[in-house]
């Protein structure tokens, strides 16, 4: 992080952007209302929202798609934010200092000839949160945003009331805009007052989960999995490992042919300090046994992963592993290029990765690989799907009207189509700006396969070219990458067979984590301090249940239960305001 700057360049960039700020915006009064006319240099039918040389071929093109299959569907023809396209400049800020488009791009240009929305668009120097807390402070946000959803200074603004409610402005301006929202937007993201401040964004709901499974994209590449040489495997006639008994018995046979070899090996950091120092659960051996959060529901109340019997189970498998000398301390020390380099070697007999890292070849016989087995009886994966990033209304906003109902031109199926999909047509043109990018196969948007070679070959410079696929300010997960879904792979069809229906979804146990310097926070950071040294002692003791319970009191003993009532009430909240 970046020192901070001297005082007085501090009130200067302060004096700078309150200039530029109040340029841009005018203050409103608590109730959103009014639009910006003063731009009168446009036509009468551009003024009025004509858009009749574009509407029926956007909505041909979306009667044409399978919205029953996908489990959409299509924009109504008569969305608010086409009553009015005439010319207006909104600021927009997004909090990223990579964020690498200024809205000079062909996207943009689309979207402001479509809309009339030219965004003024600005991002830090540095992402150290300076900038925003300036704007903050200085109650000159801009007319739109885009920050982290866990950013503090989100619920900073909603507790000041700097930005607006969604739902007051979607009421007054764009009631429609709740017919093509994933239900969760509004919902899942309630404040205390029952009122959704932010659009979230990347969200993995009930909509992306359907269309997800019907076309094999619930489980991707780093979906955790188990891995054995095929070799060895073979060796003992390649048993069902199904359940940790069997998953034990193949591992005393393969190591008994292989003593030399590490019979089992948690990758990727799984039982590492760092990993640790962070969560309860593991990571991707912890899957096998059902963890995944690190605070998890347990009798109705959200308790810590340390304390459930998921756990306790990994720490018993594990201890009876080291046991029976199949399973050395080099997994807790190891980094994760240490990690990869001992199983690339062929050092290792089985080993818990994701995907796209289980079927290694192993340098000591090139002739075979790892190959993925299981999953144990245990196994599940419990996903939040709750965003990445989160869009506001600021208060400062000169027109709210034409903002609202610019997220919604954003979030709509056509919004989608110009921002991320791009130009429909049968054949890839060579020009990354021309397109076209992408068109229908069997009723689903699908990207040109020349196209997808280009982006992939140069992935920064096409988005530099084009703006496709870069401006998130009301993203669809689901609507946004639907045209990337590859639905000929099969390798990955039979991963999303096996694997899918044990990825659970569970939105309710998204919370936001208390103040590293709060009471919480401290006990929250000691507790997993001792989970560095508990899990090592536990797994390599005589008595692993008599070190756990040792473990468990000096938890308790740090006052744990506070840290855990801090995410019952939140959770209890959002049990609620989910209803």
């Amino acid at each position: 992080m970046r020192k901070k700057r001297t005082r007085i360049a501090a009130l200067l960039l302060t004096a700078v952007l309150t200039a530029s700020w109040l340029t841009g915006c005018k203050s409103t009064s608590e109730t959103p209302s009014g639009t910006n006319t003063s731009d009168t240099s446009v036509s009468k039918d551009t003024a009025s929202g004509d858009t009749s040389n574009t509407e029926p071929e956007q909505n041909k093109v979306q009667q044409d798609i399978d919205w029953e299959r996908i489990g959409w569907q299509a924009d109504p023809a008569d969305l608010e934010w086409k009553e009015d396209t005439s010319p207006v400049k909104l600021s927009y800020y997004v909090n990223f200092s990579w964020f690498g488009l200024n809205w000079e791009d062909d996207t943009a240009r689309r979207v402001t000839e479509k809309t009339g929305v030219d965004l003024e668009l600005t991002k830090p120097v540095a992402d150290d949160g300076q900038k925003l807390n300036m704007m903050i402070a200085g109650d000159q946000l801009a007319d739109i945003m885009t920050i982290d959803r866990n950013d503090p200074a989100l619920q900073k603004m909603i507790d000041a009331g700097l930005v607006w409610s969604l739902d007051d402005l979607i009421d007054q301006y764009a009631p429609k805009m709740r017919e093509i929202l994933p239900k969760e937007i509004l919902q899942n993201y309630r404040s205390a007052d029952g009122k959704t401040y932010r659009f979230t964004t990347w969200v993995q709901g009930e909509a992306w989960q359907k269309a997800a499974r019907e076309y094999n994209q619930i489980v991707g590449t780093n979906q955790p999995v188990l891995s054995v040489r095929k070799d060895y495997y073979e060796e003992i006639g390649s048993p069902e490992i199904k359940t940790q008994a069997d998953l034990v018995a193949a591992l005393e046979k393969m190591h008994a042919n292989h003593p030399d070899k590490i019979a089992f090996y948690p990758a990727d950091n799984a039982v590492s300090a760092s990993t640790l120092s962070l969560s309860a659960s593991m990571g991707n051996l912890g899957v096998q046994f059902g963890m995944s959060n690190n605070m998890t529901d347990q009798g109705g109340q959200i308790r810590w992963q340390a304390r459930s019997t998921e756990f306790q189970n990994t720490i018993a498998f594990l201890h009876e592993l080291q046991t029976k000398g199949l399973l050395n301390q080099d997994p807790f020390i190891d980094s994760k290029d240490v990690n990869n380099a001992k199983i690339t070697r062929g050092d290792v007999i089985s080993y818990t990765w994701v995907i796209s890292d289980g079927e290694k070849v192993p340098q000591d016989n090139p002739n075979t690989q790892y190959i993925v087995v299981g999953p144990l009886d245990t196994y599940k994966q419990n996903r939040t799907g709750s965003g990445w990033l989160a869009t506001v209304i600021s208060k400062k906003c000169s027109d709210p009207a034409r903002a609202i109902r610019f997220l919604e031109y954003m979030a709509s199926v056509e919004g989608h189509q110009d921002v991320s999909w791009g130009i429909q047509g049968d054949t890839y043109s060579g020009d990354v700006v021309k397109g076209p990018q992408w068109n229908l196969v069997d009723g689903k948007p699908t990207m040109l396969s020349a196209y997808v070679e280009d982006k992939n070959a140069d992935w920064s410079g096409v988005a530099a070219k084009n703006g496709l696929g870069e401006y998130w300010i009301a993203c669809n997960e689901m609507l946004w990458n639907l045209p990337w879904w590859d639905t000929s792979n099969e390798k990955m069809a039979k991963y999303n067979e096996v694997y899918g229906p044990r990825v659970v979804y569970t939105p309710e146990l998204d919370f936001q984590a208390p103040d590293p310097a709060s009471e919480e926070g401290i006990i929250l950071q000691k507790a997993h301090e001792l989970l560095q040294l508990y899990v090592v002692s536990m797994v390599f003791s005589d008595d692993w249940k008599a070190d756990y319970d040792k473990f468990i009191a000096a938890v308790d003993a740090l006052g744990m239960d506070k840290v855990e009532s801090f995410y019952n009430t939140q959770y209890q909240e959002k049990l609620k305001s989910m209803k």
